[in-house]
This record gives structure tokens, C-alpha cells and sequence, in this order.
């Protein structure tokens, strides 16, 4: 779905990344769908409980319009490099006679670049909502020696000098991924706003070190209802917010505790709940 991301070009870049980088994105629903969404699973909920029909509890549209339900946090420190990721649902939880909940599935990526790399992953929403399985599995984290020999490979920045800005927020401008590509091409910038985009930092579109460039994201767009099909959205309004992420706070060469990179992190990350009430997550 994603554009491909560029690897070279314009001004060579200097090893180091710069001064740490904390971002924090986040996607909101669409209200209505979730709703339906909610409906949908309540009614499943109780016929494979055996429970008699009845109507879904209702939540006040200023509950469900403030849900993140796709939230990111990223961190850039030197030859570190973290991001601590949930996606989030609400419907019926079948271990509580189908009371609803808001349902976390959280992950986590660590990485210090060309040394070790820690992946982390809870239980999916499709584990955790599903009234017929059984227990959620537990999280599944895997630590690892080494990196790819790409790291070490010279790259060069991109030089996004003319190139359209947009507003992050936060009182910060982005560049749009799409018009890199564009540019690259030969072809001109702006290109086709429904498909996915990522809008990159414009003071540092991306942080390199030892030649292993990340993309900076700020904030995303999708027009899930055209790449999905309109019904789909309709009925499950979660993934408004998966695929469009809004900037929610940017702290630029402020330090970031090592703690944060840690094995102990991830698995204190994971070990959250994976469902909370409606309202308290």
C-alpha cells in the first residue's frame, strides 16, 4: 500500500543522526462505523455465548470520536531506534458476557543499528475478538545479535529543496513521501492524494546512521474508502484511523532515557492490558 521509500539522492549525508528525535502519532475512527462495528460484534458475542438477542450498549459519540485507535510513538537516539505501536478496537469481550471493551494489540520494533534488534508482538484483535478461541497468546518477543550488512553502506540525503510543505502540526511542516518519488521519476510533484502517503520531517526528512537512512514520519493519508471499498469502512470504522495518523506531539533534541531501548521496556510495553474499559485506556 505504502509508496516505496528512496534511498539516494541529492547531498551526501553525515553519519551521527543528529540530536534525538520523540514522536508521537495517532488515528482517530470514523464514528459511524465503529458504531456499526460495536453492533456486529455484540450481536456475534451473544449468539456464540447462547445469550438471548439484545441491543449493544450505547457509547456517546465524544467516547468513540476520541479513541486512538492506531497509536505510534517513535524514538531516534544516536544508533538507537525504537517505536512502540497499538492498534485498538472496540466491541464485545466474550470472557465478560460480551461486555464491551477496548481491545489493545501492541508491538514493539527496537533496534541498535548494525549491533542487536529486538521484535515484540501481542495477541492480535482478530485473537483477542474472535468468542470462539480461547485464551489470548501470550506476547512473543525476540532479541537478536547483529545487522545487516547494509548498514554500513554510504547513502546519501535527499534534497527536498522546492518541494511542496505541508502542516504537521505542532508547529512543524512535512514534506509528502509521494513527491520524493515523484521527483526521483522525473515526474511532477502533487500526485494522486487518495493513495497512501507518509509526510516526512522537512528539518530532517530522515535520520541516518552509518549509512542506514529512516524515514522521519510525521503523519499519513489513506482514502480507505477507495482503496477498500466504500462498505468496508462503513462497518468497520477502526481503520480510519490505521491508515491516517495526525502528529500529536514532536520533541526535537530533547534526551531520551537508554531505558527506553531496553528488552525490560518491550516486555513492560507488552504486559499491558489487552482490554480496558470503555474510556479508561
Amino acid at each position: 500500500m505504502a509508496a516505496g521509500w528512496l534511498t539516494g539522492c541529492g547531498a551526501a549525508q553525515a553519519d551521527g543522526g543528529g540530536p534525538p528525535l520523540r514522536i508521537v502519532r495517532a488515528g482517530l475512527p470514523d464514528v459511524a462505523g465503529l458504531r456499526k462495528f460495536i453492533e456486529v460484534s455484540h450481536e456475534g458475542c451473544l449468539a456464540a455465548k447462547g445469550l438471548p438477542p439484545s441491543p449493544a450498549p450505547t457509547v456517546a459519540d465524544a467516547v468513540l470520536s476520541k479513541l486512538q485507535v492506531h497509536e505510534e510513538e517513535e524514538l531516534f537516539d544516536g544508533k538507537r531506534w525504537a517505536k512502540y505501536e497499538v492498534y485498538r478496537a472496540v466491541g464485545a469481550d466474550a470472557a465478560s458476557q460480551c461486555k464491551l471493551m477496548v481491545f489493545h494489540s501492541r508491538s514493539v520494533q527496537i533496534e541498535v543499528t548494525c549491533e542487536s534488534s529486538i521484535e515484540g508482538t501481542g495477541a492480535t484483535l482478530t485473537e483477542l475478538m474472535d468468542p470462539q478461541s480461547g485464551p489470548a497468546p501470550k506476547p512473543d518477543l525476540q532479541e537478536r545479535k547483529g545487522g545487516s550488512p547494509e548498514c554500513d553502506a554510504p547513502r546519501e540525503a535527499h534534497d527536498i529543496t522546492g518541494l511542496p510543505t505541508a502542516d504537521a502540526g505542532q508547529g512543524t511542516q512535512c514534506v509528502w513521501n509521494n513527491d520524493l518519488v515523484a521527483r526521483t521519476a522525473g515526474v511532477k510533484a502533487g500526485g494522486d492524494p487518495g493513495s497512501y502517503d507518509m509526510c516526512l520531517y522537512s528539518k530532517r526528512p530522515f535520520y541516518y546512521v552509518k549509512g542506514h537512512g529512516r524515514p522521519v514520519v510525521l503523519k499519513s493519508r489513506s482514502d480507505d474508502r477507495s482503496q477498500t471499498g466504500a462498505y468496508l469502512p462503513t462497518f468497520v470504522g477502526q481503520i480510519a484511523g490505521f491508515g491516517n495518523v495526525k502528529l500529536v506531539s514532536i520533541a526535537d533534541g530533547a534526551g531520551i532515557s537508554a531505558e527506553r531501548f531496553s528488552r525490560a521496556a518491550a516486555e513492560n510495553f507488552l504486559r499491558q492490558p489487552m482490554k480496558t474499559a470503555i474510556g479508561g485506556q
